[in-house]
């Protein structure tokens, strides 16, 4: 086969490298108006370098360390006074990227130093600089980054004061180019074209002169006047929407009237209120039981004093359940006549004098008024509380027709439907659930139903049901996405359609964390975004049980398995598979601060610091020999980690048979699929990709571990007999893709 003319290579992929830059530059350059980012020419700078380092063909090791060395010494001209590479120098950086390390892990992404944050743009243009150039020469495939950036540039041209009239003829004219230019090249390979020095003058002359005469008539030619109203300045102002409980547009956050829900709502992150505490949990306002097909209405129930803030009126777990005290001060920055409080609430406790506790026993919402029965508004209180751990054993346990059941009013109550309910909601309860003999499977199978099929959270394009529509039928059967009404509403409706007990409740999530106090305890904030509702389930024996439907949101309780060991009598725990993560709990008591009296964003801050790190004695070449020693290191686990990975999940998974290894081990090993190249299509089933996998490796072993995947997965087989059947096909499939 002839090569290709170095000449016309290298013009073609100048011409690339120039346009990429073109089209980068415009991401950058709109941070001056839209952020508080300054200094912009360094990043330009350094855009400009990593294009150029490409398009030499720099070495990838030598690439590499000037790429490293350009941005450490932009961040010292930005933020550092001394010398370059000094002790004070490395000593200063070394305590901000370990005090950033701390708020990453905090997820406190606002207290991030600005040096921190130049460092994290530095490496996002490095990679994205790359994988443009990547798409470009390579893939030749560049329409979508095009029309994303010009998404991008019209967006905050519309929403923001940037002015993008001049950056949108620009992209328009890079954009067509080298789309243009792009098309050429993949003509030239199917063809088989090598030797044409002329073609790209021939073609790449007419299309840039067609292009610049396109654009220039278009920015010059008359334009008609709008035909449709502005739509921007009711997104603008979509935080007026008409209210709670209308359907119409609103902001998240606490309302009392949930009679009609559906609609989308815009986020809002006001602060309601502080939380100091130990164990993280949801915050319960009130809970209602009366679906009403649109939306939910409580039960007129009777109100009950709670004598000195002591709960002595209602229970939500028996004795038999195991609890551990807690308590947790609330500092409310939005005040309302109620408390949040936790699920086993015991006590509240204020320092006010003559407030009264006043307890719905039907909502369970309780209010503060004071001693003439007006409402009053708490800005501090304390809960002490009883936090639970819930034995699947004694839920699998748990017989119908016992404890609160043998009620029928309490049944009629808790199983409550309207007779407009479509039947097709009761048949797919019965089918979700029919192949299970206890209450326990058939809750969480009912729970595992959004996860495993199409549902999604979506807060924006969210229906509204109209006429005799359903609320849940329309959720189930049409649209399919929502947020936590759409998801909570629908499991209540489908548990009570096979008469198990179940009522909606509302309140907060635990909020976001902030810090750890001088007492070992944390803080947490929770703003109207935090606003929540989710499932109570009940069970005989065992009480109100929390679940939590809604896709990307996490149950605060646990389920544990209980056993008792033959020989000692003790008792162990061991959690089991359907429970859902929790958050991480960390100890940031330790975090460092940076000095105070310096100023990062004025560039002037010293390497002096009090740091635990000392390099008196130490000179800097050893510590950045180290440091390259450590990179190098990186970079070879890096870019080898296809080879080392999957003996990674066998030393992971190979020896574990608990009932969650074989729902974390098939994943795994599709992820190392995808990574070797074998990536699974868009509207490729499973068993589809396993018969694509088998073909490419000659073998069946990976249609038998997908057919025992799904038996696992879809009739709820035992994962741990499956897993101790696949093991070794999971085994042979995960080394195949390190060879």
């Amino acid at each position: 086969m002839a090569k290709s003319n170095p000449y016309q290579r290298n013009v073609y992929a100048l011409l690339m490298h120039v346009f990429g830059f073109v089209l980068l530059l415009e991401w950058i350059l709109p941070l001056r108006d839209v952020t508080d980012t300054a200094n912009l020419y360094v990043f330009v700078v350094f855009l400009l370098l990593s294009f150029s380092l490409s398009f030499l063909q720099i070495l990838p090791l030598l690439s590499f360390f000037v790429h490293f060395g350009f941005m450490f010494y932009f961040i010292h001209i930005l933020y550092m006074d001394g010398r370059f590479l000094s002790k004070d120098w490395f000593s200063y950086l070394w305590n901000d990227l370990k005090y950033n390390a701390n708020v990453i892990w905090a997820q406190d992404w606002v207290a991030m130093t600005g040096m921190f944050r130049s460092i994290l743009l530095f490496v996002l243009l490095w990679l994205v600089s790359y994988l443009v150039i990547y798409w470009i020469l390579y893939r030749k495939q560049m329409l979508l980054f095009v029309i994303s950036t010009i998404t991008y540039v019209a967006i905050l041209d519309t929403f923001t004061p940037y002015q993008g009239n001049e950056a949108i003829v620009r992209l328009i004219v890079v954009g067509l180019s080298i789309v243009g230019f792009v098309h050429l090249e993949r003509l030239k390979e199917r063809e088989g074209v090598y030797r044409s020095g002329k073609l790209l003058i021939g073609w790449g002359i007419p299309l840039v002169i067609f292009i610049l005469l396109s654009a220039t008539a278009g920015y010059f030619s008359p334009k008609a006047a709008p035909i449709w109203p502005d739509p921007v300045p009711f997104l603008k102002g979509i935080g007026n929407g008409d209210g709670l409980g209308t359907g119409g547009v609103r902001k998240i956050g606490y309302g009392e009237n949930d009679s009609r829900l559906g609609g989308p709502f815009v986020p809002d992150d006001s602060v309601v209120f502080q939380a100091e505490l130990t164990r993280t949990h949801y915050w319960r306002v009130e809970t209602k039981d009366i679906y009403t097909g649109k939306g939910w209405d409580s039960t007129e129930g009777e109100r009950a004093e709670l004598n000195r803030g002591l709960n002595d009126q209602v229970s939500w777990m028996s004795d038999a359940v195991p609890t551990d005290a807690y308590s947790a001060t609330l500092a409310m920055e939005k005040t309302y006549p109620h408390i949040n409080y936790p699920l086993g609430l015991k006590e509240i406790q204020v320092e006010e004098e003559g407030v009264t506790f006043s307890l719905n026993d039907s909502t369970e919402k309780i209010r503060t008024v004071d001693e003439s029965g007006d409402p009053i508004e708490l800005e501090k209180y304390q809960v002490n509380y009883d936090f639970p751990r819930y034995y699947i054993e004694a839920l699998k346990g748990a017989e119908p027709g016992t404890g609160e059941e043998s009620n029928e009013e309490f049944v009629e109550r808790y199983t409550q439907l309207p007779d407009t309910l479509p039947d097709r909601v009761v048949e797919l309860a019965e089918e979700i659930t029919g192949s299970f003999p206890t209450r326990f499977d058939k809750v969480n199978a009912v729970e595992r139903y959004f996860r495993n099929n199409d549902f999604v959270y979506e807060t924006t394009d969210v229906a509204v049901p109209t006429g005799d529509q359903d609320y849940v039928d329309q959720f189930l059967f049409e649209t399919m996405q929502g947020y936590c009404d759409n998801f909570s509403t629908s499991m209540v409706a489908l548990l009570r359609a096979v008469d198990i007990p179940a009522r909606w409740v509302k309140g907060y999530t635990e909020g976001e964390f902030l810090d750890t106090t001088d007492n070992s305890t944390r803080l947490f904030e929770v703003t109207n975004n935090n606003a929540h509702s989710w499932v109570e389930v009940y069970y005989p024996e065992v009480g109100w049980v929390t679940y939590e439907p809604t896709s990307g949101f996490s149950n605060p309780y646990s389920f544990v398995y209980q056993s008792v060991e033959e020989n000692t009598g003790e008792t162990t725990e061991e959690e089991d598979t359907i429970e859902q993560p929790q958050q991480p709990e960390t100890d940031q008591s330790n975090i460092p601060e940076l000095d105070q009296g310096e100023d990062e964003e004025a560039a002037g801050a010293t390497g002096s610091n009090d740091g635990t790190w000392n390099f008196a004695d130490i000179s800097w070449k050893p510590v950045a020999l180290f440091v390259a020693s450590l990179v190098s290191a990186g970079a070879l686990l890096f870019f080898g980690r296809n080879k080392w990975i999957p003996y990674f999940y066998i030393l992971r998974y190979k020896g574990k048979k608990d009932e969650g290894t074989f729902n974390k081990a098939y994943p795994a090993l599709l992820r190392q699929l995808h990574a070797v190249g074998l990536t699974r299509k868009d509207g490729q089933t499973l068993r589809e990709y396993a018969k694509y996998i088998d073909d490419h490796y000659s073998t069946g072993d990976m249609q038998s571990l997908t057919a025992r995947y799904e038996r696992v997965l879809y009739r709820g087989d035992s994962s741990e007999q499956e897993w101790e059947k696949s093991v070794e096909l999971w085994e042979n499939l995960i080394k195949k893709t390190s060879s």
